[in-house]
């Protein structure tokens, strides 16, 4: 997948998006099946941030979302009006600055995670989100970030 390394503790399942705004990177998404890591169907989405960037959804307004649209195109030089919209949901920017529980800290570390409200195809072509743009804008619509979904599998060792 293009984009910058991923750490050795990084779990290599299911579909990541790098998620890149102006200011550098803002973290990325990763799309999976926590009951089945090597299923072709997310049920589940992770946002995990860069704690490094300057621009993060946790500095929205309290009672402000963050929307998260995955689009039918995977170009990134078109604005988002002309991208398509094939699903959008929505990330509660209260969740996103959160610590304790509700925080995901298993295979692969902080961040945090939720149930999709219905399968994602993690495959290239019809249905799949593989190769498709995905954004992230605040309530308000301001774009955040954005960046490709790409496979995040680890290669199969042959012997």
């Amino acid at each position: 997948m293009c984009g910058p390394e991923t750490p050795s503790s990084t779990p290599r399942i299911g579909a990541r998006v790098n998620l890149f705004s102006p200011g550098g990177s803002l973290g990325n998404l990763l799309f999976h099946n926590p009951c089945s890591p090597s299923s072709l169907h997310a049920t589940h989405v992770r946002f995990v941030p860069n704690n490094n960037s300057s621009a993060s959804p946790a500095t929205t307004a309290p009672d402000e979302n963050v929307l998260l649209s995955i689009h039918t195109t995977g170009d990134l030089t078109k604005p988002l009006a002309d991208a398509g919209l094939m699903q959008e949901f929505t990330m509660h920017s209260g969740l996103l600055a959160v610590s304790g529980p509700e925080r995901c800290q298993n295979a692969g570390g902080e961040g945090v995670e939720i149930p999709l409200g219905m399968a994602l195809s993690l495959e290239v072509g019809n249905d799949g989100i593989i190769g498709r743009r995905v954004s992230m804008r605040r309530g308000c619509g301001e774009l955040l970030a954005d960046g490709i979904v790409g496979f995040n599998f680890s290669p199969a060792v042959t012997a």
